[in-house]
């Protein structure tokens, strides 16, 4: 059985490629009646999907910065 944790120059690129590859592939969700992965209809790229909720986790973080009492208090000073 081959090792998971061997990060050689090799593996480290064939991941890269897998990743790069997922990427492009489109936006899939799994029927949990068949367990199985489909396409969704209209979807958008797994890159795409990605920029979107990198998108609303930053605006989430700034939302929560903005109500923290620590940035009140900073305002406040």
């Amino acid at each position: 059985m081959a090792s998971v944790d061997v990060s050689t120059k090799e593996n480290m690129d064939n991941l890269v490629a897998k990743g790069e590859m997922l990427l492009d592939k489109t936006v899939s969700r799994m029927n949990l009646n068949s367990n199985l992965y489909e396409p969704v209809e209209n979807g958008d790229s797994n890159a795409d999907a990605l920029q979107r909720f990198a998108k609303l986790l930053s605006d989430e973080r700034k939302l929560r910065g903005s109500n923290s009492p620590t940035s009140q208090a900073n305002k406040s000073s």
